[in-house]
């Protein structure tokens, strides 16, 4: 890995060599690396007179040709991207927009109800740029998605953007609840790429992934668009549901898997699943700190395949691989791959020998340039030039990383991220409640949930239906709670702060066990 190049050409060779072979699968549609480079430098080129180079184009779509052409059309452009996640309630699109400034938010006509409830201000010198049919019923001051690609003749371009331009934000919950606009730049979001591709074990053109991971999250875009770097196919589904995903593999015979092992482990059990469903793969790759290894056993069993281990978070990624994870050992993160450099650390940044556990720390051409308009985090997350990834970890004499703890309490659910504080911001702004927190427990189907711990206003009232129903106006759907817990007060730390550890030893009855 270079980690000097850009993603502004991302697919312009392929397009050239092998116009009519397929890119992108969305749905019924099939998409050549023809059109799909035609229609994403149509949208640069109006992008480019528009005048977007540096400002942000929002963009709030499901797993679609359009979110790719999204994509690819600011690299080309010196647009920054900034997808925003397809689920967001009213009060989250409205901080999102409020932060990013976009001038520009491409947006699926399905969502319209949720902006229509967003405050005007977010939306101050934004043009509206509408996806899906109907067209002659937008609303004064919006316009169709098709209109920009409108124009004769060649599609006049810039020149390429520069390597440390920023080139795409994605917002990742924090832990404070504020989530954090996380800015990758040309290099850094090429170099995502290319340290994927590595883990991949490279990309042939005749690869095919299998994407339902949304693509506005960086597992998504790293797992469609490394392919569509390497010549290959990206087979997209909008949503993870058994029926569709297994009829899509053996409609599509896809090479290459990568998602989170709760979809694995919820593939494993689907009832008409088939060891033969596998059999066109060359590799299974899964994200995240603990991989039970009942799970990989089953998973290898059904499909002869090891599911391969990797680590990295929104800031930096992809770091390590495990490709045989050791026996008993479920937190095992393995190694760095190629151009990856990872130790562990004290609180002062100082190293710490093997098997000491302390904070992960990464440094590497795929970490991001900063968090957007927030220089104080910035400083504190890149420090002496190593990211800080807020987990705790150790290495062994072997080499290879475990990972042991999150430093930052964010729930993983789905693979979406969910931070406590964001839910206990809202739960708490209900009259009734006093105080609120929010931790994860293990859940079977989801890998985690949240639930909640209430505390009421004096001579206040609510039950757990009522809050739920609140947060539903105020909070993303997979953010909400599946119980909640009504208790006289809440464990604090030393220091007077709201104690997650014990909330969590708290819930461990909740927990559901995962399957045998």
């Amino acid at each position: 890995m270079t980690g000097t190049r850009n993603v502004a050409r991302l697919i312009e060779a392929w397009a050239a060599t092998h116009p009519e072979k397929t890119a992108v699968v969305d749905g019924a549609q099939v998409h050549s690396y023809s059109f799909l480079q035609q229609t994403a430098m149509q949208l640069a080129s109006r992008f480019h007179s528009e005048g977007l180079k540096g400002e942000r184009v929002a963009f709030m779509l499901p797993n679609s040709v359009e979110i790719v052409c999204c994509y690819l059309a600011c690299f080309r452009s010196g647009a920054m991207a900034t997808p925003m996640n397809y689920r967001y309630a009213p009060p989250e699109l409205e901080r999102a927009l409020l932060a990013a400034e976009p001038k520009v938010l491409v947006i699926h006509r399905d969502r319209l109800d949720v902006l229509a409830k967003v405050a005007s201000a977010a939306l101050t010198e934004c043009d509206v740029v509408v996806v899906g049919d109907g067209a002659d019923l937008l609303a004064p001051g919006q316009r169709a998605f098709t209109s920009l690609m409108s124009g004769d003749g060649e599609p006049a371009m810039p020149e390429d953007p520069s390597p440390d331009s920023p080139a795409v934000m994605f917002f990742t919950s924090g832990s404070t609840g504020r989530p954090k606009g996380v800015v990758h730049t040309q290099a850094s979001a090429r170099a995502m790429l290319d340290s994927t591709a590595v883990a991949f074990g490279g990309i042939r053109s005749d690869d095919i992934i299998q994407v339902a991971e949304p693509q506005v999250h960086v597992s998504g875009f790293i797992a469609s668009l490394t392919v569509l770097l390497g010549g290959g196919t990206v087979v997209l589904l909008d949503t993870y549901e058994e029926a569709r995903y297994v009829a899509a593999m053996r409609r599509w015979h896809p090479t290459l898997i990568c998602t989170h092992d709760d979809v694995l482990a919820k593939l494993s059990h689907w009832p008409d699943i088939r060891s033969e469903d596998f059999s066109s793969l060359r590799g299974v790759y899964t994200g995240g700190e603990r991989v039970p290894e009942d799970l990989r056993t089953r998973f290898r069993a059904l499909s002869g395949l090891a599911m391969q281990v990797g680590y990295g978070l929104t800031e930096a990624i992809w770091l390590t691989l495990c490709p045989e994870p050791k026996a008993g050992a479920d937190e095992c993160l393995g190694r760095p791959i190629d151009g990856v450099a990872l130790r562990v650390a004290d609180a002062d940044g100082h190293q710490l020998p093997d098997g000491e556990v302390g904070e992960l720390l990464v440094q590497g051409p795929m970490v991001m340039r900063g968090y957007w308009r927030d220089p104080d985090q910035t400083t504190k997350a890149l420090e002496g030039g190593w990211l800080r990834t807020g987990d705790s970890g150790w290495r062994d004499t072997d080499g290879d990383f475990w990972f042991t703890a999150r430093l930052k309490e964010l729930i993983v659910r789905n693979t979406s991220k969910i931070s406590p504080g964001e839910v206990e911001a809202a739960l708490d702004a209900h009259a009734s409640v006093s105080a609120s927190g929010v931790v994860g427990v293990p859940d079977r189907d989801e890998g985690e949930v949240p639930i909640a711990f209430v505390v009421l206003e004096p001579g206040r009232t609510a039950n757990e239906a009522e809050l739920l129903a609140f947060l539903q106006t105020r909070i993303a759907e997979y953010k909400i709670p599946t119980r909640v817990h009504f208790v006289e007060d809440l464990p604090l730390t030393r220091s007077g702060k709201l104690d997650h550890l014990a909330l969590r030893a708290a819930a461990a009855g909740d927990a559901r066990p995962a399957p045998s």
